[in-house]
């Protein structure tokens, strides 16, 4: 028989906690989870039951999540098909839009999306600089002096 599973989320609500207490109490136990919907073996959320309860972390209740400030962007005015292609042509057959120019529109928010992209919970490493080797000068050794016995 397979061994049973929870997921993360669901351990976070039996344990009171927030979705990201618990999973930053797993990461931190070494359980190998990376997002609240992934899930653990039974035997590490009793681990992290037992601990929960011995730093009393556990609550009656969970929790609301906090929600992260939606961002505003700018909105494109909507483009004008039909009034352009009759004013230009003067005909009045409508032209469909080309499929090329709105298959590229969504590649380029992806691109500006990932760019503006800032990641909060990972740690920063500061850059690890090459360490200096400095050349010491060449030490001369004294000849050897030869002494004649007396």
């Amino acid at each position: 028989m397979p061994a049973k599973k929870i997921r993360v989320s669901e351990l976070a609500k039996e344990l009171g906690l927030t979705n990201k207490e618990a999973l930053d109490l797993a990461v931190s136990m070494g359980v190998p989870v990376k997002t609240v919907a992934n899930t653990m073996e039974e035997a590490h959320a009793d681990r992290i039951r037992r601990k929960a309860d011995r730093d009393g972390l556990r609550r009656d209740e969970q929790p609301e999540e906090e929600k992260p400030a939606k961002k505003t962007t700018a909105k494109k005015a909507p483009a004008k098909k039909a009034a352009a292609t009759k004013a230009d042509d003067g005909s009045d057959t409508d032209k469909p839009a080309k499929k090329a120019a709105a298959k590229k529109a969504p590649a380029k928010k992806a691109a500006a999306k990932k760019a503006d992209a800032v990641v909060v919970d990972e740690p920063v490493e500061a850059p690890v600089e090459a360490p200096v080797v400095v050349e010491a000068a060449p030490v001369e050794t004294p000849a050897p002096v030869e002494v004649e016995p007396e």
